[in-house]
């Protein structure tokens, strides 16, 4: 018997504060890549949950990661491009930043890999009450058809 194993990403949209709801991948793309719309907050953000799902013959039976994300947008919904990059090159920092070209001086611990990662946790994620983390669980599960959250 071969079983057939894939990993499918769910999102949930949190337009304002207590509320998520499904929102669709072509959706996220369509923000991401085409100029799409997605709601925008009070403060300009676009916040969702991303839920990345094992699947083995197609039925989800494990999350293997759980994250919440935010991007700025502008008020018509499309995506702060500028502040998109800014993000990037953050994450980009965050990452490699610990990859320094030379050696500080003695006594000195380079940290800036560690700044721009603490930098990108406050600019890319929010967190969620319980009972956001309550109402995602009861998504996810629905969708799963068992308990996975």
């Amino acid at each position: 018997m071969v079983c057939d194993m894939g990993v499918r990403t769910w999102f949930y949209l949190r337009p304002r504060p207590g509320e998520l709801r499904p929102l669709a991948l072509g959706r996220v793309d369509d923000f991401f890549s085409r100029c799409g719309r997605l709601p925008v907050d009070e403060e300009g953000w676009v916040q969702y949950a991303e839920v990345m799902v094992l699947l083995e013959d197609r039925h989800p039976v494990e999350v293997v990661r759980l994250a919440y994300f935010q991007c700025r947008a502008h008020a018509d919904g499309t995506l702060d491009r500028r502040h998109y990059m800014e993000l990037m090159a953050t994450a980009g920092e965050a990452a490699s930043g610990a990859l320094s070209l030379s050696e500080p001086p003695p006594g000195v611990v380079s940290a800036e890999h560690r700044f721009a990662k603490r930098r990108l946790e406050h600019l890319s994620r929010w967190k969620p009450t319980k009972a956001e983390v309550a109402l995602l669980r009861d998504f996810v599960n629905r969708r799963a058809g068992r308990d996975l959250l």
